[in-house]
């Protein structure tokens, strides 16, 4: 069944999307907007519930977020927060207790950018729908295991009944996807360390950064760190967080490469010198919009 909002879905999905590349956050982003035959199931499951006066439907567009590392999660709901306005209290952060086998979720509820909404309730056609949607927030190896739980046991609750061992065996598999998790994030810490050691920086940055960054250190800047050890040593230990939502924040955006990624860092933190003395006016002024 065609969805009514595909259109409107699409154009979130881009958005979200521009938003996270543009930072070199790897992931990948769907989207979906709920057919007609869904929202009348919804309706009709439990007649009352729904109303225009009332509780509204949040779901009708959904974003979902597969990012590579799991780090990246509470950093995308930031930067999400940061573009649009965040619906908190219909939101929900499920995270496990100690003692618990399960995935990781942030459904967060956004409302829709006011450009949208005139065609949003064109769509909704009179359905008690609400002018927002909903974004998923998974790590790519949950996500996959998401999508098998939710087809093969969410939805087939019947044939689990009488069968805990072997439910508490899938929730199991979680454990050893978050094991392979942080085994592979400390693996690209590693490498980038032994990239550090031997000056090879070009290769250092995309592995202790995690994320797309165009181009090579240039030459002129591979000079300087490897005569300032200073800024080298600084570097390696950089709070990637704080980068990458400062790129994000600033203006005018500044395009990732290599080198702007080490001007920009320097240029909001540790200010050496050597490295102020070559960076971009432009990049000074980028970083100045985010340190005022």
């Amino acid at each position: 069944m065609q969805s009514n909002f595909k259109h409107i879905a699409e154009e979130i999905r881009r958005q979200v999307e521009e938003s996270i590349f543009s930072v070199g956050i790897l992931s990948r982003v769907f989207a979906r907007g709920k057919d007609t035959d869904s929202l009348s199931i919804k309706l009709q499951k439990d007649p009352g519930k729904y109303s225009a006066s009332g509780k509204l439907i949040q779901d009708a567009i959904g974003i979902r977020v597969a990012l590579y590392f799991p780090e990246d999660i509470a950093l995308v709901k930031s930067i999400l927060a940061s573009k649009y306005i965040y619906d908190e209290i219909s939101s929900t952060i499920d995270k496990p207790e100690r003692d618990q086998f399960s995935v990781t979720r942030y459904n967060l509820v956004f409302r829709l950018p006011t450009d949208l909404i005139v065609s949003f309730q064109r769509a909704a056609a009179g359905d008690p729908l609400d002018t927002c949607f909903e974004v998923q927030l998974r790590s790519i190896l949950s996500e996959g295991w998401h999508e098998v739980e939710h087809d093969l046991r969410y939805k087939a609750k019947e044939s689990w009944q009488d069968h805990d061992d072997l439910s508490r065996a899938l929730n199991g598999v979680v454990a050893t996807l978050e094991t392979s998790e942080w085994s592979m994030g400390r693996i690209f810490d590693e490498l980038a360390y032994r990239h550090y050691k031997s000056k090879n920086w070009s290769a250092m940055l995309p592995n202790l950064i995690k994320i797309r960054i165009r181009g090579q250190v240039s030459e002129e800047l591979t000079r300087v760190l490897n005569s300032d050890t200073a800024a080298a040593r600084d570097l390696v230990r950089v709070d990637r967080s704080k980068l990458i939502k400062n790129m994000f924040s600033a203006r005018p955006r500044v395009p990732m490469t290599m080198d702007n990624l080490i001007f920009f860092w320097n240029a909001i933190g540790p200010q050496h010198a050597s490295l102020s003395a070559l960076t971009p006016a432009l990049i000074s002024e980028s970083a100045s919009s985010v340190c005022s």
